[in-house]
């Protein structure tokens, strides 16, 4: 019997989720990035990269994080894609992080 592992199989993935969540978002560019959106609602890529100064393969993979976390929306608008925050999912996740500091189980 292996004693060193109490997490059940079909929780890790779950944890697994929840660890790239809250990694993603706690990261300095992509609070950057959040922060931009905040303030100008939607936003291009290319006026993300001028706004944040992040180079292009970095914020092209963090956008796609952001995107997978559900924090930011991508839509397609005019043969170009717009960026805006999801406050409502932003706000989900940030009420999990407190409840999970606090050591709450869901």
């Amino acid at each position: 019997m292996h004693a060193g592992t109490t997490i059940k199989p079909v929780n890790t993935e779950k944890i697994q989720r929840a660890i790239f969540v809250l990694e993603t978002l706690s990261d300095k560019n992509s609070k950057q990035v959040l922060e931009t959106l905040k303030e100008h609602r939607s936003t291009t890529f290319l006026e993300l990269m001028i706004y944040t100064r992040i180079s292009n393969d970095e914020l092209e993979l963090l956008l796609d994080k952001l995107c997978d976390t559900g924090a930011i929306v991508q839509e397609e608008v005019d043969w170009q894609s717009l960026f805006s925050v999801d406050e409502k999912r932003l706000s989900a996740l940030a009420a999990y992080a407190k409840a999970l500091a606090r050591g709450a189980r869901f």
